[in-house]
């Protein structure tokens, strides 16, 4: 894997991403759409009566697990003697955990009438799980496919986590929190912050720091 990747594709993704929440946030405000996603919000809630399977991964995709898990891979990468990845990594969690607040004060979606499994708090629009899980995940995405040159580790290793990414989403609508368009709200909007800070890493890093990573 000798490829490059290029930042200029990252932020052009990025802004593909951000243009498809912005239209699925409008979606929110259209009477027929709105109406749709909690009826189908509604058939998910509960369905299959698998609470602790679903209450598992809500957890997997909350504060609680990921700082933990950051301080444990930044160990591991100071380490390594990579400080600049664990750099990028606390930027990336924190950095769209603060874009995600901003965001649910600027939609002021209220979250589903429905009895609640979990505590949840503030408003319901973007998922903080789903956006701050696909930003955390992808990460760790990245860095398999910058860091592992066994292919069939690497890919089984990204394939999981994007396994992970959307039970965590699956999770917040079975579980009463949210409904369908937040989590695919927080998917893109989570994926474009991922895809825009990776751009930005990229066009720090020479092609040369990059180069001798892989």
């Amino acid at each position: 894997m000798n490829s490059y990747i290029k930042p200029n594709t990252m932020f052009k993704a990025s802004g593909i991403l951000f243009f498809l929440f912005l239209f699925v946030a409008l979606l929110t405000r259209i009477e027929v759409t709105e109406s749709w996603d909690k009826m189908i919000g509604e058939s998910l809630y509960r369905m299959g009566d698998i609470d602790g399977f679903f209450i598992f991964f809500s957890y997997i995709g909350s504060k609680l697990f990921f700082y933990p898990a950051l301080v444990v891979m930044t160990l591991f990468i100071l380490f390594k003697r990579k400080w600049y990845l664990g750099l990028f990594l606390w930027a990336n969690l924190v950095g769209v955990r603060m874009l995600n607040t901003l965001l649910k004060t600027i939609f002021s979606r209220d979250r589903p009438d429905l009895d609640h499994i979990v505590e949840a708090g503030y408003y319901s629009f973007p998922s903080g799980h789903s956006m701050n899980s696909m930003a955390f995940y992808g990460a760790i995405t990245f860095l398999c496919y910058l860091l592992i040159k066994k292919s069939w580790i690497r890919n089984t290793l990204m394939i999981f986590c994007l396994f992970l990414i959307g039970l965590i989403g699956l999770s917040r609508i079975y579980l009463g929190v949210h409904y369908p368009l937040d989590v695919l709200g927080g998917f893109l909007m989570g994926a474009s912050w991922q895809l825009f800070i990776m751009g930005v890493w990229l066009k720090i890093s020479s092609g040369e720091l990059i180069r001798s990573m892989v």
